[in-house]
């Protein structure tokens, strides 16, 4: 099984961006709700956030500084 952390710089600007998008009492049992996208490349992987009702607000946490 894989698995993935956030890093600490990842994390706080996560949690930044979630607190910036319109609250939502729930989201429905047949999907819905935040999605990460990676993309390896060969210099790190792209990592991208995203929640389903508002695509146009999606983030990219990618740590540009570290490649």
């Amino acid at each position: 099984m894989n698995k993935f952390e956030l890093s600490p710089k990842q994390e706080i600007e996560y949690k930044k961006w979630k607190d910036s998008l319109p609250k939502v009492e729930n989201f429905a049992a047949i999907g819905g709700g935040y999605w990460f996208k990676f993309t390896p490349t060969g210099l790190g992987t792209v990592l991208e956030v995203g929640r389903t009702d508002v695509p146009h607000l999606d983030i990219n946490l990618t740590e540009w500084d570290i490649w």
